[in-house]
């Protein structure tokens, strides 16, 4: 744990951002040159009719392909998560690609994977109580509440598995205690720029694109998309380095490799 204030968390995430960037360029263009590959191949094709020769089987594996998208998406973008976290916190540059025998990612992909089916649970069972109920609304808000807040607890496992942790939640869950509003804002406050380039762009270009040929529009929003989602995803790691710095405690004792 360093003595580090929230404004410097925000500083040396930026600062940390922009490093990571400019001294694994390659790593990162390549993981844009992949998420915009893949969010045009996962666009939905035009449907084609049996009388042209298209079995179930083709049918179903058509189905199946944006699942195999994703799924390369999300090897990408934790393989980016995982070398940005141990930039910031070990000074390791792109080699190793796979570190750690590749343990961190799997376990990364682990946790992913959990926080995503629990959305899907979670929005279900928001829709049955809203549904169901006349003031549903008051049972999916504390139900909404108490999601974001346990996400928030465990929020620090990602720095902790990227340097060979393993799932260590009770540690997780004690070093964040007393400490989400501040994670909360530094997050928030990190974002923010990337958050405003957005807007901007969208307000500027966003009705240009859409006016240009369609063919070119979905490519250049697939880029444009995909280097903001790298964007955040580097932002994302590299203030999360810098909060685990300043208070994992516990985390550290399970750590494989320990930050610089």
């Amino acid at each position: 744990m360093e003595q580090l204030t929230f404004g410097a968390c925000v500083k040396k995430g930026w600062i940390s951002s922009w490093q990571a960037v400019t001294q694994m360029p390659w790593l990162f263009l390549g993981v844009c040159a992949v998420l915009a590959c893949t969010s045009l191949l996962a666009r939905p094709q035009p449907a084609t009719t049996a009388a042209e020769g298209v079995d179930a089987m083709t049918h179903l594996g058509q189905g199946l392909l944006p699942l195999v998208w994703a799924a390369l998406q999300l090897v990408v973008g934790g393989t980016l998560t995982i070398k940005v976290h141990r930039f910031v916190l070990l000074g390791e540059g792109v080699q190793p690609l796979v570190p750690l025998s590749g343990k961190p990612l799997g376990r990364y992909a682990l946790v992913s994977l959990t926080v995503v089916l629990s959305m899907l649970v979670f929005a279900g069972l928001a829709y049955v109580a809203i549904r169901a109920f006349r003031l549903g609304v008051l049972i999916y808000l504390p139900m909404l509440v108490i999601y974001l807040f346990v996400t928030m607890r465990l929020i620090l496992l990602y720095p902790s598995i990227a340097l060979g942790s393993r799932l260590a939640l009770r540690a997780a869950w004690k070093d964040s205690r007393g400490h989400v509003w501040s994670m909360i804002g530094v997050g928030f406050v990190t974002y923010l720029p990337l958050f405003v380039l957005s807007a901007i762009f969208l307000f500027f270009a966003g009705p240009k694109m859409l006016a240009a040929h369609q063919t070119q529009a979905v490519a250049v929003i697939a880029i444009v998309q995909a280097l903001f989602n790298a964007v955040f995803i580097v932002f994302a790691a590299a203030s999360l380095s810098w909060l685990y710095r300043r208070y994992a405690s516990e985390l550290l004792t399970h750590a494989v490799d320990a930050p610089q």
